[in-house]
């Protein structure tokens, strides 16, 4: 017989499709990383491996996310069987055309340079969107979950709204910049991650995120996998012996500060500022913001532990 771990371990990932993907992730991770190991192409200054290896790092961590909180759907399973279908095989689609794209030596995003790549860039926009769509549905489905705990049900709701918003960040890449669609500059893209220079500059290493100028990757990044952070976060509290209040009062802090890390990084990209520039009033609001939550945090700390303080000196004198 399976003791009760080995019968909860049953029960988690049990979405067949996403952990195919997750599976189709790894396996083109470690495929990946052994052909950015050995082929010198590059493409935009950076190995020609470089982006599939992050989107398939990103494919795996979601697919294998949402496949864990799928074990926690507990109304129209049918229906939510079949949004974790959508976003297994979309991604599938995804991966397929950055990848090959990638072996080729040719750009995937923004490429609207011939009808062929303008049906490539098409396929992945539209592939991209319905993920979203069925992300927004799936995680509906989680919103009011009662096989979770109360603080892991917070954590959830809060990684689902932050990681739909910088999902929705990648959205805002797509329209053409403006010296981009001047007939002396015409090159065949349309759209950029970089705002105040071109795409492909210096950047931070393997990120790549732009180190002149700002960019919309970093917020689209964090946002994304808050769905990843967020319930990790939950899982470790419980794990350490936090009290219910701590737990609620810290998962609470974390998700408002992570929130306020995406506007920020977001705004900061808008305004041409680069990851490693950070202006004095950006500086300021950042302190500012962090000394208020550290303050709130360790308030609604002191205040769980003086009530339950109070409740063991009255249970004792009782």
């Amino acid at each position: 017989m399976m003791s009760a771990s080995e019968a909860r371990l049953s029960t988690l990932f049990t979405h067949k499709a996403l952990n195919v993907t997750a599976v189709a992730s790894l396996v083109g991770v470690l495929v990946a990383l052994t052909l950015y190991a050995f082929d010198a192409r590059e493409l935009l200054g950076v190995s020609v491996w470089e982006k599939p290896l992050k989107f398939l790092l990103s494919a795996l961590a979601y697919t294998a996310t949402f496949s864990w909180l799928y074990s926690f759907v507990d109304r129209r399973k049918k229906f939510a069987t079949l949004m974790g279908n959508l976003i297994a095989a979309l991604l599938i689609v995804e991966l397929v055309a950055i990848v090959g794209m990638a072996s080729v030596g040719l750009t995937s995003h923004f490429n609207i340079s011939s009808p062929f790549h303008i049906g490539i860039w098409s396929l992945m926009a539209t592939a991209i969107s319905v993920v979203w769509g069925a992300t927004f549905i799936l995680g509906a489905s989680l919103w009011n979950s009662q096989l979770m705990s109360r603080d892991l049900r917070l954590a959830v709701r809060w990684a689902l709204g932050i990681a739909l918003a910088g999902m929705g960040i990648a959205f805002t890449m797509t329209p053409p910049q403006p010296q981009q669609i001047e007939p002396e500059n015409w090159a065949g893209i349309a759209g950029a991650h970089t705002v105040g220079a071109a795409d492909g500059g210096p950047g931070l290493p393997f990120f790549g995120w732009s180190t002149e100028a700002g960019d919309l990757r970093i917020s689209h990044f964090f946002g994304l996998h808050a769905i990843q952070v967020l319930p990790l976060l939950a899982v470790v509290l419980v794990l350490i012996g936090a009290s219910y209040r701590l737990r609620i009062s810290v998962i609470t802090g974390v998700a408002v500060s992570y929130s306020l890390l995406v506007a920020l990084t977001y705004t900061q990209a808008l305004l041409g500022q680069s990851i490693v520039h950070w202006s004095s009033l950006m500086g300021a609001i950042s302190l500012i913001i962090l000394a208020v939550i550290t303050t709130a945090i360790t308030h609604q700390s002191n205040t769980s532990s003086s009530g339950y303080s109070q409740s063991r000196i009255s249970e004792s004198n009782r």
